[in-house]
């Protein structure tokens, strides 16, 4: 930290903060896994309550899984880059928005200033000195909105990356056991190593933003098993009659 005539001045941030770059990473591989985990549970439970045959259930599992990674890592791309762009917008209008506003306040000092009988040189450093007061004012407001609601530090096509492959990380882990195991044990695996991984990742989201491990951890499961018994409700619907 830093001092200007007096006023503590915080440090500006700085863009390729590794810490910032990290909770992006993080943020979206949660995101995509997430997204990819549930949505795929839910589908391939209800699938094997629907049909029985691991077959049915492993081909439409893999292009829910296609189907995800590309939509989620499509939507990371434009959303993310919607975002940049609106940030950039906002800091340009912003700027120009509170140098006007500067201007305007100058000017008024001035003139009370020269009207009350100063001499130039006088009203000259009240002014300087003003200025510089504002603007280190100006640049503790500035850090405190970048903590508040931090720009997102990844890239358009690194962000689509992250959030695509994760959702297909995501999206395998309830269906391997399909692929590896008979139909009648499957289920049972998927819906125990869905509701694992869910566990780790609420925990880790926990750790990230500073609230509760256990009750992060509750949520993630409990959408897992939500989604889960949503599949398991339609499968038992539409379930095929016994031939």
């Amino acid at each position: 930290m830093e001092t200007l005539d007096g006023v503590l001045v915080m440090p500006a941030p700085q863009s390729g903060d590794p810490r910032a770059r990290a909770a992006a990473l993080i943020r979206d591989v949660i995101l995509g896994g997430q997204d990819g985990l549930v949505n795929v549970l839910g589908l391939v439970l209800g699938m094997a309550v629907a049909t029985g045959d691991s077959r049915l259930v492993v081909t439409a599992g893999l292009a829910a899984l296609l189907a995800e990674s590309i939509a989620m890592g499509g939507v990371a791309f434009t959303a993310s880059g919607a975002e940049r762009q609106l940030a950039a917008s906002t800091r340009d209008r912003n700027a120009r928005e509170q140098a006007a506003r500067a201007a305007r306040r100058a000017a008024d000092r001035r003139r009370r200033l020269q009207a009350g009988g100063g001499s130039a040189a006088a009203v000259d450093a009240a002014l300087a000195e003003a200025d510089e007061e504002a603007r280190a004012w100006q640049h503790e407001l500035d850090m405190l909105r970048a903590a508040m609601a931090p720009l997102r530090e990844t890239r358009p096509i690194r962000a689509a990356a992250v959030v695509g492959v994760s959702t297909a990380v995501g999206s395998a882990v309830p269906l391997l056991p399909f692929v590896l195991l008979p139909i009648g044990v499957a289920p049972i695996v998927a819906l125990v190593g869905g509701a694992i991984v869910l566990a780790v990742a609420g925990m880790e989201r926990a750790t990230l933003t500073g609230g509760d491990v256990r009750r992060a951890a509750f949520e993630m499961v409990a959408i897992g098993l939500v989604s889960a018994f949503a599949g398991y409700l339609i499968g038992q619907v539409l379930q095929a009659p016994a031939g």
